[in-house]
């Protein structure tokens, strides 16, 4: 009995000081090394994103290289395709247009914007329209309208809206034309836009 014993307790021993312990060592080395490609790669990526910016509502990220466009020849251009009094803001030394376009917004309304980056390196972008305020802001914001509430600016009472990347959209109204005013701008970018755009002179089609 004593020898069955001592058998058993021996045999105990090399359960537990056998070979299958020391495979799991082993096992987790080979994890690391085989995980430590992804892991460079995933700081590589990391350090790549902390390198770039995002360009907000297609503005480009480099100011030195963004495109420039004739804000005033654009608002000429379009005049004569929209039955609306386009106006032709003018924005403070330092601004920079840098994108223009006609869109459609609804089938009878479309919208003339053109986009300027600031002094600040914040892009702001200038929508005149005939389409109904609510078809408009949900155009631009792409979203369905959420209004924060109103500020005054350039003597004209402005909806605030909520809009796409937590900008916002200021809408405002002068001579039955929708000016609708978006971007990543500050407050007072967005309060210079809107002086521009109710000072502004109409352009007169031909």
């Amino acid at each position: 009995m004593r020898g069955v014993a001592e058998q058993r307790n021996q045999g105990s021993d090399d359960d537990r000081s056998g070979g299958s312990p020391g495979v799991a060592p082993r096992s987790v080395r080979a994890m690391v090394f085989a995980m430590l490609p992804l892991v460079l790669v995933a700081l590589g990526v990391v350090g790549l994103t902390g390198r770039c910016s995002v360009s907000p509502l297609g503005s480009p990220a480099d100011v030195g290289t963004a495109p420039t466009v004739n804000a005033s020849q654009e608002f000429e251009s379009a005049a004569t395709g929209v039955d609306f009094p386009v106006v032709r803001p003018n924005p403070p030394d330092g601004w920079r247009a840098n994108s223009a376009d006609t869109k459609r917004v609804t089938p009878q309304d479309s919208a003339v914007r053109v986009g300027w980056l600031t002094g600040e390196t914040h892009y702001v972008r200038l929508s005149q329209s005939s389409a109904p305020e609510a078809e408009l802001v949900s155009f631009e914001t792409e979203q369905p309208p959420r209004a924060r509430g109103t500020v005054q600016a350039a003597g004209t009472q402005w909806v605030v809206y909520e809009s796409i990347r937590s900008e916002l959209a200021w809408v405002g109204e002068r001579s039955g034309v929708r000016l609708l005013i978006t971007g990543n701008g500050t407050e007072e970018e967005f309060r210079t836009m809107a002086r521009a755009a109710i000072d502004a002179p109409v352009v007169h089609s031909e």
